[in-house]
């Protein structure tokens, strides 16, 4: 990867560093969705870790790890970022986050909110994915958009106000002094348009962290020690292959298509938020 970290912005806890990706490119073939995507329970009887999702677009379409998805029976959170080829389908992996509801209608409703990154770091296991929910709150149904309601709207204050740089395509996130997660795309029109959602999501867990400064040395070597971490193809990717890997620096997950990454996320497992789930 060809990534620089340019100079931060900081908000309290939060401090978000403009990532720029010498790989990125202009046209790039593919959609978010927008009106496009279907995303419902399987037919017949519903599965908690798995949607399935229809692009009925002219192109194919990006779903990206970490995205929440309201409805259905119970409101869910993306595992893994897959591309959606024109005019098919494919099953998603994804995650429960309200635990208290198994009821309701087929389809799931896409608004680009994102789950904050202690939820989304807990995703290898369902039952940690609902305790990092209970951690927030509480509400009915225990769903996260309830259960972190005050804090959500918080989060949106404080970054609300924020934009991507020109030809920026990623952000990397620190909290409380710390590197906490990389998300870059192959082209800036993307984060662009995952900009609001994303990073909200990630403010979530820096309202009521301590107001420390995250040091862009540290931000650079947790960039730099990615190259170090060994990858291999994982199921899930629909169109795209999906790749991930760890070493005790770095969790990293891509999506690879036409010969590039289309999304590149990684996280510092020794953060306390990622330890903590």
């Amino acid at each position: 990867m060809d990534l620089h970290v340019g100079n931060p912005v900081v908000r309290g806890a939060l401090t978000l560093f403009p990532v720029f990706n010498g790989g990125a490119v202009r046209g790039r073939g593919y959609d978010l969705g927008g009106g496009s995507l279907r995303v419902a329970e399987r037919a017949g009887t519903p599965v908690v870790d798995q949607l399935v999702v229809t692009n009925r677009g002219p192109r194919p379409a990006l779903l990206t790890e970490g995205e929440l998805l309201t409805g259905g029976w119970q409101n869910r959170v993306v595992t893994r970022s897959v591309l959606v080829g024109a005019g098919r389908s494919a099953v998603v992996a994804v995650r429960c986050v309200e635990a208290q509801r198994w009821s309701g209608g087929t389809g799931h409703a896409r608004d680009g909110e994102r789950a904050p990154v202690a939820v989304r770091a807990a995703t290898a296991d369902q039952a940690a994915v609902w305790r990092r929910v209970a951690g927030y709150g509480a509400g009915a149904t225990g769903s996260f958009q309830d259960a972190a309601r005050d804090r959500r709207a918080r989060a949106r204050r404080l970054v609300g106000d924020l934009a991507p740089l020109p030809f920026q395509s990623g952000v990397l996130a620190g909290v409380a002094g710390r590197p906490l997660l990389l998300e870059v795309f192959d082209s800036p029109r993307t984060l662009a348009a995952a900009w609001d959602g994303l990073v909200a999501g990630i403010a979530v867990d820096a309202v009521g962290a301590d107001p420390v400064v995250t040091p862009g040395h540290r931000a650079r070597r947790f960039v730099a020690q990615l190259a170090a971490v060994p990858t291999a193809p994982v199921s899930g990717g629909g169109e795209g292959t999906a790749f991930a890997g760890a070493t005790a620096a770095a969790r990293l997950s891509s999506l690879s298509w036409r010969g590039r990454a289309v999304v590149t996320v990684a996280t510092n497992p020794a953060h306390p938020l990622v330890v903590a789930a």
